[in-house]
């Protein structure tokens, strides 16, 4: 697809009214200068999803997503940037002026439509296969076994390759498509004796990528075959790139944005099609191989903004959750763990236990620090050698959480599970971001010990009383808009009209989840019953920080300078939290010269722009 000009582009995005192109979708209703409806995007009774005109934005304060009128198209039909534009413009009546490709991009890009071109046919050859050949019927008898049927198999194109290599290479000649592009899709490889089939008895998984197109396959081995590799994948293609594609993720895209923005991460294929056709888990996804890449954890990011872990319970899967955290954790997923019984997947557990098992695991799952943490105790016992270097290991797993702020909270509840001084565990946590910034290779300490009972052992601590939780702390400007919000319902809709102003502050500093939850119910103030319903979506820090505030209500005539002053002054909390952090960074002893540089010039920057903000503000006649 040749590449629209950025002319073009920019005349299509000015023609969008995003009312009208919302509107299409979903009914709207006016609300003061904006719109509302419920969420297309995640299951709610009272509206959260607001579309303002003046903006050209829409965002929904119960799952957080929004943007602009082609990132709504995209969500909404699970489409690309490109496909989206395209579509917005045949909307508009806009016509697509395209850029002309250099001969080797026309190529490729040829190479890539016969190659996928090739991977349709043969994942349409080996779906029969499976269903019709009489040859397949231990392919058959061992998807019935792990009690998936006919259904299933078709609603995912699951496949069975042929030893032989004859009615594919046929099917695809029928096509036009020739041995040559049969090789570039790694259907055919080349030995001693000329080509031969990659996949020869193995059950077929069809992998897609995000508009749909079969891009390559990943093979499981079957009962009484000699090949001692269980999974077989596409080697690196044109199209195929084992490190940047998600098995599930083609059909989890819509359901992980109507489950509040979660993804659920699998470690198999099976495990996946088992959590969305036998639990109705659908937005669950799972990498290609052992291995979860940073670019795997990069494309969640764009779709999720928590990933709930649901890995074996067996040692490789506690190992390869710890891996995955970190991967997560450094782009700044929220990372939760569900809990399985020792030895079970979510396949086995659905068998053995019912969906509703699976579902309970994954609903109740709690943040991967402190399972891991309480995991690390009860391996610990008494055993203060042991302790220590436990908390030196939660301390390196606290370290890869991206967000400084997000970082500092994970490091107070830490202290406090693993019974560790504040500030002696925040200095460890520190030492080990140095050591990091000067020696970038710097290894983890290693995996915790192993041991015969330790799923006893997690499960005996699991049980445990859960250390009392601490208010969330609360800057002063945070503090007012809230007390302002609870006592003011002008005061809320005037905060939801300018929520695009707030959301820096919401995204760094404390009670950030309480103002958008505020917002998201508009509770009425004095409604004790409707701030309950708020609180049950907070966590327990944040809602003994909410019951801490004073509801104040404001005459009608002041709200538009308090409402100035409020948003100027969390603005300038933000500014001072960054100029905090750089000064900290340019401090580290040993520090890269051009790190502290940087770092000294943006302090510097931002160090003008609170000393202008304060000087507004102390012009203003409100009280923030």
């Amino acid at each position: 697809m040749a590449r629209i000009t950025q002319e073009c582009a920019a005349r299509i995005k000015a023609s969008a009214d995003i009312v009208e192109i919302v509107g299409k979708y979903i009914q709207l209703r006016r609300s003061g200068t904006s719109w509302k409806a419920c969420c297309p995007f995640h299951n709610e009774n009272t509206p959260s999803f607001h579309v303002t005109p003046s903006r050209q934005t829409f965002h929904c304060f119960g799952c957080g997503v929004g943007g602009d009128a082609i990132r709504f198209l995209m969500m909404y039909e699970n489409l690309d940037y490109p496909t989206a534009l395209r579509r917005l413009a045949d909307m508009n009546g806009i016509p697509v002026q395209e850029e002309d490709e250099d001969p080797g991009a026309a190529a490729r890009r040829r190479m890539r439509g016969l190659v996928t071109q090739a991977n349709t046919v043969a994942a349409d050859y080996f779906h029969r296969q499976l269903c019709k050949n009489p040859a397949a019927d231990h392919a058959r008898a061992y998807l019935k076994e792990r009690g998936f049927n006919i259904e299933t198999a078709k609603a995912w194109q699951l496949g069975w390759a042929p030893p032989s290599e004859a009615d594919l290479v046929n099917r695809e000649a029928a096509q036009g498509l020739d041995r040559r592009v049969m090789t570039e899709a790694y259907l055919l490889a080349n030995g001693r004796g000329g080509s031969y089939p990659v996949f020869r008895d193995r059950l077929m998984f069809p992998i897609q990528d995000l508009r749909g197109a079969v891009v390559g396959f990943s093979g499981r081995v079957l009962q009484g075959s000699t090949d001692p590799r269980k999974y077989v994948n596409t080697a690196e293609t044109v199209t195929f790139r084992k490190g940047e594609l998600l098995f599930g993720l083609y059909k989890a895209t819509k359901p992980i944005a109507t489950a509040g923005m979660r993804v659920v991460i699998c470690e198999g294929q099976l495990d996946v099609i088992a959590c969305h056709e036998k639990a109705e888990v659908r937005n669950a996804v799972a990498g290609l191989g052992t291995a979860f890449t940073d670019e795997h954890a990069h494309i969640l990011r764009k779709y999720a903004k928590t990933a709930v872990l649901c890995y074996d319970g067996d040692n490789a899967g506690i190992k390869a959750c710890e891996k995955t955290y970190r991967k997560l954790a450094a782009v700044g997923l929220e990372v939760l763990q569900a809990v399985l019984p020792e030895g079970e997947d979510p396949d086995s557990l659905i068998k053995s236990q019912g969906p509703e098992a699976l579902r309970e695991a994954i609903d109740s799952a709690r943040p991967y620090l402190e399972v891991r943490a309480h995991r690390e105790l009860a391996l610990a016992g008494d055993n203060a050698s042991a302790k220590s270097a436990a908390v030196s290991r939660m301390a390196d797993l606290a370290a890869d959480i991206s967000s400084a702020a997000v970082r500092d909270i994970a490091v107070t509840d830490l202290a406090t599970r693993m019974h560790v001084g504040l500030e002696t565990f925040r200095n460890t946590v520190n030492e080990i971001l140095r050591a990091r910034r000067n020696n970038p290779k710097t290894s983890a300490p290693s995996a915790m010990p192993e041991d015969e009972a330790e799923g006893d052992a997690l499960d005996d601590a699991i049980s445990r009383d859960m250390p009392p939780a601490i208010p969330t702390r609360l800057c002063h400007p945070m503090r007012n808009i809230i007390s302002y919000a609870l006592g003011c319902r002008a005061f809320q809709d005037a905060l939801v009209d300018r929520i695009q102003d707030l959301m820096p502050a919401i995204q760094s500093l404390g009670g950030g989840d309480i103002l958008m939850k505020l917002l998201q119910f508009l509770p009425n103030p004095g409604d004790e019953e409707a701030l309950l319903a708020v609180t049950q979506h907070l966590s327990p820090e944040d809602t003994l920080a909410l019951r801490n505030i004073q509801p104040q209500a404001l005459p009608e005539s002041v709200i538009p300078t308090a409402l100035e002053d409020c948003i100027s002054a969390v603005s300038l909390e933000t500014l001072r939290m960054r100029v905090d952090y750089l000064r900290s960074l340019a401090a580290v002893p040993n520090q890269s010269p051009d790190i502290s540089r940087r770092a000294l010039q943006e302090i510097t920057h931002l160090t003008a722009l609170i000393a202008s903000g304060m000087s507004a503000g102390s012009s203003s006649t409100g009280k923030g």
